[in-house]
């Protein structure tokens, strides 16, 4: 599997970078071809056990990325969210690590994903982490931006 980590700063609050990151009615508007659904769509609503789906797609042609969030706990005053999401699609497996952390001009956050694309050989995992790095890390900031 690939792995990768993305780490942005911003003036945003915890709490607020935390909502931005996982409103994900927001990710569909923030990446390219794809569209999330699910029972549950917004950071407040998300529990262990929400499921959601991102399609991909060009026309007919495309996938799903099928996550569950095994754990979810939001920043607190001096405290930091934590989210593990599973990744358990046909094509796309792994799992995200998140973590917001206040800080003293607003917050960090800490995105390390564990991530294996369906049907590529092992041995591209160090071209799917810079691949997925860079677009990971695009979203975060475009999300952020809001």
């Amino acid at each position: 599997m690939a792995h990768f980590t993305v780490v942005v700063e911003t003036e945003l609050p915890a709490d607020e970078a935390w909502r931005r990151l996982l409103d994900l009615r927001a990710h569909t508007r923030a990446i390219p071809l794809t569209t999330l659904r699910g029972e549950v769509l917004t950071a407040d609503g998300l529990r262990a056990g929400s499921r959601f789906v991102a399609r991909t797609a060009v026309g007919p042609v495309g996938f799903d990325d099928r996550m569950v969030v095994d754990q979810i706990s939001p920043p607190a005053l001096e405290s930091a969210g934590t989210a593990r999401i599973r990744k358990e699609g046909n094509v796309v497996r792994g799992q995200i690590d998140l973590a917001v952390v206040p800080t003293g001009r607003g917050s960090r956050v800490e995105w390390d994903q564990v991530i294996r694309v369906r049907p590529l050989p092992a041995a591209l995992d160090p071209v799917v982490a810079l691949v997925a790095r860079l677009a990971y890390g695009t979203t975060i900031r475009r999300l952020l931006r809001g």
